[in-house]
């Protein structure tokens, strides 16, 4: 789609683009001089670590338990538990 610049050198996005108006997105000038602009997810530091490689893999292995029904749910746990906890309580 051929586009001319604005006066402060704007361009419109396509409707069918990923991004939308008050979307950050990271633009990034390659040597050529092609300008490749791609959306982007702001992170808060606080919740980075979510996206490290390590936790990355322990969530893609705790699917694949849970796919292949390696799981229990909360109230099968909490029901053995206290089977476990007999008439006294807490242990």
């Amino acid at each position: 789609m051929l586009q001319m610049a604005d006066s402060r050198r704007r361009f419109v996005m396509p409707k069918e683009s990923a991004i939308g108006a008050n979307d950050p997105a990271d633009v990034e000038v390659l040597p050529d001089g092609r300008v490749v602009i791609s959306p982007v997810r702001i992170i808060p530091v606080h919740e980075s670590w979510a996206l490290t490689s390590e936790s990355t893999a322990q969530t893609a292995a705790a699917m694949k338990d849970y796919k292949a029904g390696r799981t229990i749910g909360v109230k099968a746990l909490d029901a053995k538990l206290s089977a476990g906890r007999g008439k006294g309580g807490r242990r």
